[in-house]
């Protein structure tokens, strides 16, 4: 990355994020960030090609709402779809605060994924094939259990998972303890609530072909029912930033470079028909209205080139 490189957000909308965040002189706030040394120091963590909006309009604002909750247990939730690149973002992050002393850690919602077994159960019978990813392949009590332990001030361990694991069907691979202050949770439904119990599940979806089929949409619907469990999830984060996509078919694009990158780093990954089952599964498993519902506090959207166009703040 090039921090200095060109930048896609308008002007305006930084320095609205820059205000939310309490921000008076954009100017002054650059400044001193480039004098910490962060900047260079952790640049080569960035994937190539990655745009400097995701280092000054991401990354930084992240670190700077991070420094206000040193000494307290502060949960922020990061919500974007797969691939867009919030795996990479969450390494850099974690380097980068290592870099300022700051107390941060990132853990993804799929860590939580059930062991091999359970989530196999869990996944049976889905219309889309996927072994892990929807709503319901998650071990909530443990996730639960493990936010109320650290923010009581509690030293807690989590799972990690490694999805490369079981020709890419993936299982957990250890346990990592976490003592940090701030906690960033992130994951491609982190947010995301049932759409009501007065409103009927959309039976159709933007850009899919072929049209959803009777299972898909009976799948839909048990989807909701599951994304009523991690409520209580949600209703423990703090702060929340959303990743969302302007083009509804940027997911697709992005699940299959993510996959084709893991089978280069790794030698591994999804067969053919796994990934376009996972991928037709990111596009219709939860409607896309859903996800311009989420009550982020605050909301870049991004264009299939992953370039941040826009951003709006919860007033």
């Amino acid at each position: 990355m090039d921090p200095e490189g060109r930048r896609d957000l308008p002007n305006e909308d930084q320095e609205l994020l820059l205000r939310h965040l309490g921000i008076d002189d954009p100017v002054a706030w650059e400044n001193a960030w480039k004098v910490t040394g962060v900047v260079e120091t952790t640049s080569h963590i960035w994937p190539d090609g990655a745009r400097s909006d995701w280092l000054w309009s991401l990354g930084l604002p992240i670190l700077t709402e991070v420094q206000r909750h040193q000494g307290q247990r502060w949960l922020m939730g990061l919500s974007a779809l797969p691939g867009c690149g919030k795996t990479s973002f969450g390494r850099w992050l974690e380097a980068a605060a290592a870099h300022l002393g700051l107390s941060l850690q990132v853990v993804s919602i799929d860590d939580f994924y059930f062991s091999a077994t359970e989530l196999d159960r869990s996944m049976r019978g889905n219309p889309w094939g996927v072994p892990r990813a929807l709503p319901g392949s998650h071990e909530l009590d443990l996730l639960n259990t493990t936010i109320q332990c650290w923010k009581a001030g509690k030293d807690v361990r989590h799972p990690l998972f490694d999805k490369a694991l079981r020709q890419g069907r993936g299982d957990r691979s250890g346990w990592r303890i976490c003592s940090a202050d701030v906690l960033v949770l992130e994951g491609w439904f982190v947010g995301i609530k049932p759409v009501g119990d007065n409103v009927s599940v959309p039976e159709t979806t933007c850009g899919l072909t072929p049209p959803l089929t009777d299972q898909e949409q009976a799948a839909r619907r048990l989807v909701q029912r599951a994304l009523r469990n991690y409520i209580p999830v949600w209703n423990q984060i703090d702060s929340l930033w959303q990743l969302l996509t302007l083009e509804w078919t940027s997911p697709q694009i992005w699940k299959l470079q993510q996959e084709q990158q893991m089978k280069r780093d790794r030698g591994t990954g999804l067969s053919p028909a796994a990934l376009h089952g996972f991928i037709r599964m990111i596009s219709s498993a939860i409607p896309e209205q859903s996800f311009r519902r989420i009550e982020a506090d605050v909301c870049l959207e991004v264009d299939p080139e992953r370039r941040l166009r826009h951003l709006r703040v919860r007033s």
